[in-house]
């Protein structure tokens, strides 16, 4: 029997899972096998394996999102799972915000001169 739990995610973006991942000291695979209790194992097209021996994988869903596969059962710890999902996520999004922002231009919408004479724009 397998304790195996798969979660829909937001990550549609494998490249930037795995940089995040890489960033957050995680082992990756790509693809990959996840272990779950007992002898079951599970190809996933990411696993992620941090310093402690958690393993995480992702696999494509239907409507083109990655979704989390994770063992609930390899450590007692529910909570840790929940803090390294949260730190993956907030790194992945802030990567995803930071490379959509690339390229964007900043144009100030006023000019103005201080009482000095320095010029800063005014937005």
């Amino acid at each position: 029997m397998s304790h195996l739990t798969i979660l829909p995610t937001v990550i549609k973006d494998l490249e930037l899972l795995e940089e995040t991942l890489l960033a957050e000291h995680y082992l990756v695979q790509r693809p990959g096998l996840i272990k779950a209790f007992g002898q079951d194992i599970f190809p996933a097209e990411l696993v992620a394996t941090d310093s402690s021996g958690l393993q995480m994988g992702w696999r494509w869903e239907a409507d083109g999102s990655l979704a989390l596969m994770l063992d609930l059962g390899q450590t007692k710890d529910s909570i840790g799972h929940k803090t390294h999902l949260n730190t993956i996520l907030r790194a992945y999004a802030l990567r995803s915000a930071l490379r959509s922002a690339e390229g964007v231009g900043f144009v100030p919408s006023i000019e103005t001169t201080d009482p000095i004479g320095a010029e800063r724009a005014m937005c």
